[in-house]
């Protein structure tokens, strides 16, 4: 138990970005609850630097926001978001899993797989990883995270293929575990990384048709804004055979942000308003509702999901 955390604090400063094979094993870990303590009289009141020191705890600090735009009448977005600390021995440990699914293929069906879908994924990752670490049992979890993630993901592409009729999600998520970021991703849902100074890194790929053809040079980056069939997808879930998630992971960066968002965001409002918005507005529930805001003044044609991870600094 102890030689986890030992292990993750140890190797803090020489994690480096990592492929998806990429092999952390999480084992349990016991949370201990800080509760406050009434202060009796004046000899137990604390200086300033020592409640300094009790309140600078590294924490995740989350927004989220959601709207159905202007021009259509239901939503099929599916957004989830869990965020604690574990806390052993004046140490903290960061845990989080932020997931946006976009579903298709109907009113029914696609609201349908974007919920079983983070349902699916949600509930694997909890099971599998996050009661593990708190477990007081002495039994190890020798699961790696990219095996939780892709487990999870393709439990859940299974069940939206048996449940629903000509249903499909895109879906991407992050899972942070200490100074670990592990993003799955499949579909057009993207993940960007914003550093302290405001520069913006997409971190997945789209995998759509018209990203594709702009790899191979046949369109410009202007040109696949506006194509005609920049929604066609060859990836999703609930979607064809053989079926495999981009999994990657990488080492967290101090002070920057993490922000997911739908194409009914990325799609309308440039990546330059993303970063700017993100950076300029303190609390990360703020940015977001201004994205939303943003993105309904563009025009709103698709539904618009966002959250917002802001890592410790």
């Amino acid at each position: 138990m102890k030689s986890f955390f030992n292990r993750l604090f140890r190797n803090k400063s020489s994690l480096s970005s990592t492929s998806s094979s990429s092999d952390n094993t999480p084992k349990n870990l016991v949370p201990q609850v800080r509760n406050s303590v009434a202060v009796s009289n004046a000899a137990s009141i604390e200086s300033p630097s020592e409640m300094r020191h009790h309140l600078e705890i590294p924490q995740l600090i989350v927004g989220v926001a959601q709207s159905v735009g202007i021009q259509r009448d239901h939503n099929e977005d599916t957004l989830f978001t869990l965020t604690t600390n574990l806390l052993m021995d004046e140490r903290t440990i960061n845990f989080g899993l932020y997931i946006v699914a976009d579903g298709m293929g109907g009113h029914d069906n696609g609201e349908l797989a974007s919920r079983m879908a983070v349902d699916g994924l949600a509930s694997h990752v909890i099971n599998n990883l996050f009661l593990p670490l708190i477990s007081t049992s002495n039994k190890k979890n020798e699961v790696s995270l990219h095996e939780v993630m892709q487990a999870g993901v393709l439990s859940a592409h299974q069940a939206i293929k048996k449940e629903t009729e000509g249903g499909g999600t895109t879906l991407t998520a992050v899972l942070i575990l200490g100074d670990q970021l592990t993003i799955t991703h499949v579909g057009d849902i993207r993940a960007y990384y914003i550093d302290p100074l405001g520069n913006l890194k997409l971190l997945t790929r789209d995998h759509s048709l018209v990203k594709r053809l702009e790899e191979i040079g046949q369109i410009s980056s202007d040109e696949a804004l506006t194509h005609p069939q920049r929604n066609v997808l060859y990836r999703a879930l609930g979607q064809g055979e053989p079926f495999e998630p981009d999994i990657s992971s990488m080492q967290v960066c101090q002070g920057c942000q993490i922000l997911i968002c739908s194409d009914g965001l990325w799609g309308v409002v440039p990546d330059v308003d993303l970063s700017t918005v993100a950076n300029s507005l303190i609390e990360p529930q703020l940015a977001c509702q201004s994205l939303v805001q943003s993105a309904k003044q563009a025009g709103g044609p698709d539904d618009i999901s966002v959250i917002i991870v802001r890592l410790p600094g």
